[in-house]
């Protein structure tokens, strides 16, 4: 699967003036929460999580990013060939299927971390060099070459019997590596990321939750949004209701429905865990629409897939 997808660069975004396209953001889906967002020489990657251990090495070893899987990433035949040319990395949680892979990424890449400061403190221990992370909380924006990245607050899903999984903070670099248990929250934050040429704007969301004030200023302030990338497990019943009234996207594409544990190269990989929870988050989006009176368009990702998307 991987070698057939070389030569794909995700969904593309052409702003025309006069019949011509001044400039384009390009948008991967890495599979769970993780996206490439290209536009001109700037890359950003969201969550890129790759090495995608099974659930019997998650449970009984410590976390090691699979260098034989991320290799192939910052190779010449990459699926997603940005990633060796990412410069900065969007953490939107500090679990282990969102950050586990970013320090060994950024790397390679020579690209900067922004998260928590439980992300800063668990990629430095994984040998992100200090200079190398950046502490950002909500309400800060970042410009990174074609981007303006707004970072926002938000929530975690209760996924794991109601609850939100593995709480808490890691306050200083853990002699790594460390169990994949041990990578705590931290906090769990949404990007907004403008391309600043166009104005094109793309709402990043790790897990399938919101702070519902945050989403309202956000709102205010940048809707409608071009594309709406919402995680869709664990999501309660007024979760999309919420995303379509604050942000009133124009098209929606779904992540984090996947199994993590499911290697890249196992045609599976990117299928839905639970194929009718993912049609009903894609119902419900679109009954929202009809409520707010919203035009939206729903596409399921795949994996490394290209196709386009004019505003």
């Amino acid at each position: 699967m991987l070698g057939r997808c070389a030569a794909t660069f995700g969904l593309v975004f052409a702003l025309v003036a006069g019949g011509v396209a001044r400039a384009e953001v390009r948008v991967r889906w890495l599979g769970v929460a993780g996206f490439t967002l290209t536009s001109g020489h700037t890359t950003l990657a969201h969550d890129p999580y790759l090495s995608r251990p099974g659930l019997a090495r998650v449970v009984f070893r410590r976390y090691v990013p699979d260098e034989g899987v991320l290799g192939r990433f910052v190779a010449p035949q990459s699926p997603a060939p940005e990633l060796a040319r990412a410069s900065l990395y969007l953490v939107g949680h500090s679990h282990f299927d969102h950050l586990g892979d970013v320090p060994w990424l950024a790397g390679k890449s020579g690209g900067r971390v922004v998260g928590s400061a439980t992300t800063g403190a668990i990629a430095r221990g994984y040998g992100l060099a200090e200079d190398r992370f950046v502490l950002a909380g909500p309400g800060d924006v970042l410009e990174e070459g074609a981007f303006e990245v707004r970072v926002v607050e938000s929530r975690h899903a209760k996924v794991l019997l109601g609850r939100v999984p593995l709480e808490g903070e890691v306050t200083e670099p853990p002699e790594a590596p460390i169990h994949a248990f041990s990578f705590k929250l931290g906090d769990a934050r949404g990007y907004l990321v403008t391309e600043r040429a166009t104005g094109l704007r793309v709402m990043l969301l790790s897990s399938a939750n919101r702070d519902l004030a945050a989403l309202e200023a956000l709102g205010a302030r940048a809707a409608p949004v071009d594309l709406l990338l919402p995680a869709a497990m664990g999501r309660d019943a007024d979760y999309a209701r919420d995303l379509v009234r604050t942000l009133r996207p124009r098209l929606v594409v779904p992540h984090h429905f996947d199994d993590f544990n499911v290697p890249l190269d196992d045609p599976a990989a990117a299928a839905p865990m639970d194929e009718a929870d993912l049609a009903a988050f894609e119902d419900e989006l679109r009954r929202a629409a009809e409520a707010e009176g919203v035009t939206l368009t729903v596409r399921r990702p795949r994996l490394f897939e290209a196709f386009t998307v004019s505003p």
